[in-house]
């Protein structure tokens, strides 16, 4: 899997590994050699260990880019409206209060 930048690659890795998924970044120094090589050769790739995995794989990054729905919510702790698919308030940094529903 192609990244755009290292800091997509590290994020993209751990949402893998916290799903208990082996994966690793590569390409880590090449952006530099962008333009001599081509850029889907150079930049940050995603390798998982174990091929039978690529598709889980998918689905849990499909997931995860899905923004959620929901009604903004209002922080109790400083009255700030929250769009809904944070968690913590960029005000206060209070969390979002438990839901019962979900």
């Amino acid at each position: 899997m192609h990244c755009l930048n290292l800091v997509e690659a590290h994020h993209t890795a751990n949402l893998l590994r916290s799903a208990g998924i082996r994966a690793e970044v590569r390409n880590t120094f090449l952006a530099g050699a962008v333009g001599d090589i081509p850029f889907m050769e150079a930049g940050p790739q995603i390798w998982i260990d174990d091929r039978q995995d690529v598709e889980l794989a998918r689905t849990i990054l499909a997931e995860a880019s899905q923004v959620a729905s929901g009604p903004d919510w209002l922080c109790e702790a400083c009255g700030e409206t929250i769009e809904a698919q944070f968690a913590q308030c960029w005000h206060c940094g209070a969390m979002k209060p438990f839901s019962h529903d979900a």
